[in-house]
């Protein structure tokens, strides 16, 4: 570099020479007595004392100082390199604006000087005037079409807006220079972002060449093949790459990628399995490695275990509440709901703040018929997210289903409050302000919701509970009639509309058809059995009648209504002490039936 700066500073003392001694010739042709001549001589040479001075210090790199001895020069002559130097300076020392001014008059003098436009182009650029030193950049390549580094910095200048031109202009360099590695990382980068997969392999190909040994560039090539689908050479070359980096993960990586590009996902998971058991991975890449696996299983079902491998051996790094999620999904999809619900438990518990965890929680419970522990959960769930539509419709149709429908009308009115237009909520709460005996208000909530879904098998069946019970059974028996149009295999509906006919003991044998179809469908069911054991009752069939109703008080003991029919079978049969017995039991339950009070006081139906 003092080398450089050497050979700088004596070009620049021979020229400021040169210019001397030709003054000095002219001197000569003249009278000699010439004062204004002498004069003139005197500058030259005080201005090159001056610039000498100058050039002294800056080669020590004292700028500030040689500036000053570059503008005394300057006082005695106006040469455009005495403004140069002084440009350059002031460059040095960050002052750009007074540099750009010292810079133009050296170019003003000598606009076609290359080494002055070159100063000026890097003022503009430092001062983030990149047009302006575009614009210098191009005047200079102009001038000399093979200056390399005035192609290469307005290459780089205008490589975002004219991406395509600054391409043109980086190969023009390789043409005059050949190969230069600076200048193809600038070319593979441009064809990368702009999609040019193709010319980047070549060019890349190209630095590596340069530079067999460098991991980067041979990952991009590896990047670049797998792009292109080439997946042989992809393969080939990570495999090279393996046996030099055999522990690099990104390599590690990009093999599994190749791997599931081919859809070859066993092979993969053979890969990424030592990406995962690595201590220098993140937990956060783990993760993604595993829901890349689980989230292909839902078109290959077969690496729906791997995922599940690969989150059991993550968990042996973490307790994370996400890995505990996903093994949950992973058991749900494989109809291991037990396995399921305790690792949704320990999410939730390890993410108590996250709601969405919560309510796959609660609604696995849920759909599983495990409503005391849906509630005990959803309760916790309803105090950390009072607000939250789906914790609250959860709690309240588990309360409901569990008949504690006080407490499921206030979670259910919070879920309507938050979306008054959900069927699922609409229904579910006029199902309990029927319950409630609060009918009127239970038809508000249903109407709405027929008229969102007219077709929902759901609400027209508690409707047609409502008006049944109101003794409308023209409405009812329709109601019925048009669910079952709509799904003729519905259970639910079948068992309702022959207990309603059983109950007013009409069409009998239609009520037993539709029952035996819902008993064939779920044979545990307390209320399908106490249906069809009802209708024997009504016809006069007592035995079969105990033997169903029987089974369902096994299945669910505290049903009043279940007992209170067991105690009108054993009348039947007969046997008076049991039925009173069984009328007593269901009275206990549910003190509002004064139907049964009234057999109890009597002794007899």
């Amino acid at each position: 570099m003092v080398r450089m700066k050497f050979k700088i500073f004596l070009i620049y003392i021979t020229f400021l020479l040169a210019g001397c001694s030709s003054d000095v010739v002219k001197e000569s042709n003249l009278n000699g007595n010439n004062d204004a001549s002498f004069s003139a001589l005197q500058s030259k040479k005080l201005a090159q004392e001056k610039f000498i001075a100058g050039s002294l210090m800056e080669l020590k790199g004292q700028f500030a100082e040689a500036i000053k001895e570059y503008l005394e020069a300057l006082k005695y002559d106006s040469q455009p390199g005495i403004n140069y130097a002084i440009a350059k300076n002031y460059y040095r020392l960050n002052k750009l604006s007074t540099a750009l001014t010292y810079s133009q008059k050296a170019v003003e003098n000598e606009p076609k000087n290359t080494e002055y436009l070159t100063l000026q182009a890097s003022i503009y650029t430092s001062s983030h005037l990149e047009d302006s030193a575009a614009a210098v950049y191009d005047k200079i390549i102009k001038l000399d079409s093979t200056n390399v580094t005035a192609y290469y910095n307005l290459a780089q200048l205008i490589e975002v807006k004219k991406t395509t031109v600054a391409l043109s202009y980086y190969k023009k360099i390789i043409d005059l220079i050949g190969p230069e590695w600076s200048v193809l990382v600038r070319i593979a980068d441009i064809n990368e972002r702009m999609g040019n997969i193709k010319e980047t392999i070549t060019t890349v190909e190209e630095l590596i060449k340069l530079n067999p040994s460098d991991l980067l560039l041979q990952k991009l090539l590896i990047e670049s093949y797998i792009k292109t689908k080439d997946f042989e050479k992809a393969l080939s070359k990570v495999n090279e790459s393996l046996t030099s980096f055999p522990d690099d993960e990104s390599l590690i990586d990009l093999k599994g990628r190749i791997f599931i590009q081919q859809g070859k996902w066993q092979d993969a998971s053979d890969v990424y399995m030592k990406l995962v058991k690595s201590k220098n991975i993140s937990i956060e890449d783990k993760l993604k490695i595993g829901t890349s696996f689980y989230f292909q299983s839902e078109k290959d079902s077969t690496t729906l275990n791997i995922a599940k491998q690969i989150f059991l051996e993550v968990s042996k790094d973490t307790s994370d509440w996400q890995v505990n999620a996903y093994l949950g999904e992973i058991e749900l999809r494989s109809h291991k709901n037990e396995s399921a619900i305790e690792y949704f438990k320990t999410a939730a518990k390890l993410a108590e703040w996250n709601a969405q965890v919560w309510v796959r929680l609660g609604g696995l419970l849920f759909d599983t018929k495990k409503y005391k522990d849906a509630i005990e959960y959803m309760s916790k769930a309803s105090e950390k997210f009072p607000n939250d539509f789906a914790v609250n419709l959860i709690y309240g149709l588990s309360l409901s289903t569990e008949n504690q429908h006080l407490k499921a009308k206030e979670a259910l009115e919070k879920a309507f409050k938050i979306n008054p237009d959900d069927v699922t909520v609409l229904s579910a709460l006029g199902y309990t302000l029927n319950q409630l005996k609060n009918d009127k208000e239970a038809l508000l909530h249903l109407n709405k919701a027929l008229i969102i879904e007219p077709n929902n098998i759901q609400v027209i069946s508690v409707l047609a509970m409502i008006h049944e019970s109101q003794k409308e059974y023209q409405i009812s028996d329709s109601l019925y009639t048009s669910a079952l149009k709509i799904d003729s295999a519905n259970v639910l509906i079948m068992n309702n509309f022959a207990y309603s006919l059983a109950e007013r003991n009409i069409r009998l044998q239609e009520a037993l058809t539709m029952s035996k179809k819902a008993i064939d469908a779920e044979p545990k069911n307390s209320s399908y059995l106490d249906t069809i054991g009802w209708i024997y009752f009504r016809l006069g069939d007592y035995k079969k009648a105990k033997k169903n109703i029987e089974e369902a008080v096994k299945i669910e003991n505290k049903n009043a209504t279940l007992l209170d029919h067991l105690g009108d079978v054993h009348f039947k049969l007969g046997e008076k002490i049991k039925a009173v017995e069984f009328w007593r039991n269901a009275f206990e339950l549910d003190s509002t039936k004064t139907s049964i009070k009234t057999k109890i006081e009597k002794g007899e139906l």
